[in-house]
């Protein structure tokens, strides 16, 4: 039968948007009806009827009024020879390292700038965040390139100069992240498996760019023993990484996963240099606020196909504008969901996940992304919306 859960989750949307009266999620009613009359003999169809609830207000507004009574009837043709397959790579995951969410997130690292490169090639040189344990008068801490490794080649070198040394001892000091040590962290990884994703995109999208060439991710230079990984500084998100979650590493996330793994590289381009390049196939990438994410539905109804296909890598609420929930809301959610149900429909994910050393959670747009791990791979139903605020919703239904 016709999926349901997604139908009443968009036809919600309505409700929670509205900018005449201001309704809670408790409030709203979705009741399957049956249908008038079927679109054509022998075909099965599922009209859906929504009727706002009652009226929620706050002390410091005055009570709404009850509005007429608007139905929106939603018809479903659930035949399978009007349905067509939506394709098995249709959802899956894409990865930035942004906000440690890789370094001492999903690779639960120890140690920041363990290899002591983040203060660049020209020594004596900074090992920020390290810190000095004692004062000039008990301990020397310099930095040259006598590193054993050919790719990590700054090394760090301690002198103890006291004697009587404080009893605390001297040395240096590494507030290190919020990990638990090298590998991924299972109830993160948990989070991302709950999801059923068909691919893993990796390794970002800025963050691959770089603001400047010479700070582009670089695969080759993180694969191999993580000591001889040489590391580089993430100059669009200002934190250095030292590449433990590697290319060899995004592998196996993807494996463990079960899924395809699609590995991003850079052709040239930073966010203020390029090289010449060859034309690529489109790339989609899509911010915005509520309202133009949700009309985004209908973004390739008319696309044409028989020319490049498009990848839709990133989308996401992230602007506010007067009136609207803003990013991480749960109307930001539904205009995502609504965003999602016009991809189904042509058949060609946002931060989800929030967490610090020892709890996470999911956000709205995390919960609502598992409406859709079910649809690829499975089929899409044609469905006909008749109301008078048709535009302002957003249905899929599929088997």
């Amino acid at each position: 039968m016709a999926s349901q859960q997604q139908l009443a989750l968009i036809l919600a949307a309505l409700v929670l948007a509205s900018p005449a009266v201001a309704y809670t999620p408790e409030a709203a009613g979705y009741t399957p009806t049956a249908a008038s009359s079927p679109a054509e003999a022998g075909t099965p169809v599922v009209t859906a009827g929504y009727t706002p609830g009652a009226a929620a207000s706050t002390p410091a507004e005055p009570t709404p009024t009850r509005q007429t009574r608007q139905v929106a009837d939603v018809k479903i043709d659930a035949s399978r020879s009007a349905a067509q397959k939506i394709p098995q790579t249709m959802f899956g995951l894409f990865f930035e390292e942004i906000n440690y969410a890789g370094a001492g997130g999903l690779w639960a690292e120890l140690v920041s700038n363990r290899g002591f490169e983040a203060g660049g090639a020209v020594t004596p040189s900074s090992i920020e965040p390290w810190s000095i344990l004692g004062d000039a008068s008990t301990i020397r801490v310099t930095t040259d390139r006598s590193s054993c490794f050919s790719r990590n080649v700054i090394a760090l070198k301690m002198e103890v100069i006291c004697e009587d040394c404080p009893s605390g001892g001297v040395g240096i000091c590494n507030p290190g992240f919020w990990g638990m040590g090298h590998g991924f962290r299972k109830e993160l990884t948990s989070m991302l498996l709950d999801l059923r994703p068909s691919f893993l995109r990796f390794t970002g999208g800025c963050y691959v760019q770089g603001d400047l060439l010479k700070n582009a991710f670089r695969s080759k230079e993180t694969i191999g023993p993580w000591e001889e990984r040489p590391g580089h500084f993430g100059d669009v998100w200002h934190y250095w990484t030292d590449d433990g979650l590697g290319y060899y590493e995004f592998l196996q996330l993807a494996e463990d996963l079960g899924a395809t793994p699609i590995w991003v590289v850079n052709i040239g381009i930073s966010l203020h240099e390029k090289v010449n390049i060859t034309d690529i196939a489109p790339l989609v990438e899509i911010y915005d606020n509520i309202t133009a994410i949700f009309l985004n539905k209908t973004t390739f109804d008319n696309a044409t196909r028989t020319g490049p296909k498009v990848f839709v890598s990133e989308y996401a609420v992230v602007q506010k504008k007067p009136g609207d929930g803003g990013n991480g809301s749960l109307v930001a959610s539904l205009a995502e969901a609504a965003f999602l149900t016009g991809l189904e429909k042509n058949s060609w994910m946002p931060g989800a996940i929030v967490f610090n050393s020892w709890q996470q959670y999911g956000t709205r747009s995390y919960w609502m992304q598992t409406f859709f791990r079910e649809s690829s791979g499975a089929l899409i139903h044609p469905i006909t919306i008749n109301s008078s605020y048709s535009q302002q919703l957003a249905a899929s239904a599929i088997t």
